[in-house]
């Protein structure tokens, strides 16, 4: 009986048979990141992706709806609206830190504690 023949590109060698293979190395796994930076980013990518599944407009209307009846109403628990935005402001600087240069940082941090500023003015009833 003929062996059968197999066609192969030009220049390409035969396999070995299979018990002379030796297995292709995987590329390593991606380490866990152990560091409280690298766990605070993965804790908040659900958060994230979720966020990214609204429509773009969404999320800045809303933020801007919240700071809007924070700063107008006259009722003292208005200053929680404000910490609510103050709180997702720190949240995305936190997230965008090793990101952004020195002048963004000071702006950053300048907008956030103004916006903390302003709950704790409405909070104690002199805003």
């Amino acid at each position: 009986m003929a062996k059968k023949r197999v066609h192969r590109p030009e220049g390409s060698r035969p396999l070995p048979p299979p018990e002379t293979r030796v297995p292709e190395p995987r590329p390593p796994a991606e380490p866990p990141k152990a560091s409280l930076r690298g766990r605070f980013e993965d804790a908040s990518m659900p958060a994230l992706m979720w966020m990214r599944s609204l429509p773009s407009f969404l999320i800045p209307v809303v933020l801007a709806s919240v700071l809007f009846l924070g700063l107008t109403l006259r009722a003292t628990w208005s200053g929680y609206l404000l910490f609510l935005v103050a709180a997702f402001l720190i949240w995305m600087t936190a997230l965008s830190w090793p990101a952004i240069s020195n002048g963004s940082r000071f702006l950053r941090v300048v907008v956030n504690l103004a916006v903390l500023g302003l709950g704790v003015l409405k909070l104690m009833g002199r805003l």
